[in-house]
């Protein structure tokens, strides 16, 4: 019987994976934590607009917005 072997080689790129995969999770944390800044931002403007102007004088200030008056 004739038997052939076939020799494979594979090449790992796994520090090329690994410094695209830091800098991704990088990039999520960085992103997060602006939106999360923003978020905090925008709550505190809406609770000092209630503190200011009540709740209904934020209602009536809103529909008078989007109205357009």
């Amino acid at each position: 019987m004739n038997s052939s072997t076939t020799k494979t080689t594979t090449k790992a790129t796994a520090t090329t994976q690994t410094g695209v995969n830091v800098i991704a999770k990088g990039s999520v944390a960085v992103i997060g934590g602006v939106s999360a800044i923003i978020g905090i931002w925008a709550v505190s403007c809406l609770i000092s607009a209630a503190y200011v102007a009540g709740p209904i004088g934020l209602i009536k200030g809103w529909f008078t917005a989007v109205a357009g008056l």
